[in-house]
């Protein structure tokens, strides 16, 4: 009768041993492709909230003289939103590009009167739209 360990024993530990190891190695290896997914999909966010700044830019300074070559640059980011945002937040992304183009519709196609100032309007409550979805975003893509 032996009361020493076996070859057995010592090959159990040892898998018993690799099999933690491996466990511990698939968590990090899990940990790490997490944070690249975040990164991955903050890029994409970042990249949308940039094209929003800048029609932001564009329809602040124009106001009821947007142009649709300008606000048609913001069509793409506006679609993607809803792969990168919560639903609510990429419906609210294409609201305020809709809202824009049909300020830069009717100004294409008016000059002046009260369709002016109706588009004039249109372009404040876009603006106080937007002032609230850029928080918004910030809020969302800000990393702490």
């Amino acid at each position: 009768m032996q009361t020493g360990t076996s070859i057995t024993d010592l090959l159990s530990f040892s898998a018993i041993l690799v099999s933690l190891l491996s466990a511990l190695y698939a968590r990090w290896a899990w940990s790490e492709a997490n944070k690249a997914n975040q990164l991955t999909l903050h890029k994409h966010q970042k990249e949308i909230y940039d094209s929003f700044f800048s029609l932001k830019s564009h329809m602040s300074q124009n106001w009821d003289g947007a142009e649709m070559s300008e606000v048609a640059k913001f069509y793409y980011p506006a679609k993607n939103s809803a792969f990168y945002f919560h639903k609510s937040d990429a419906e609210n992304i294409n609201s305020y590009f809709r809202l824009c183009f049909d300020i830069a519709d009717t100004n294409r196609r008016i000059k002046g009167g009260d369709q002016r100032l109706e588009l004039i309007t249109k372009a404040k409550e876009a603006d106080e739209f937007a002032k609230v979805l850029e928080l918004k975003l910030i809020g969302v893509i800000t990393v702490a």
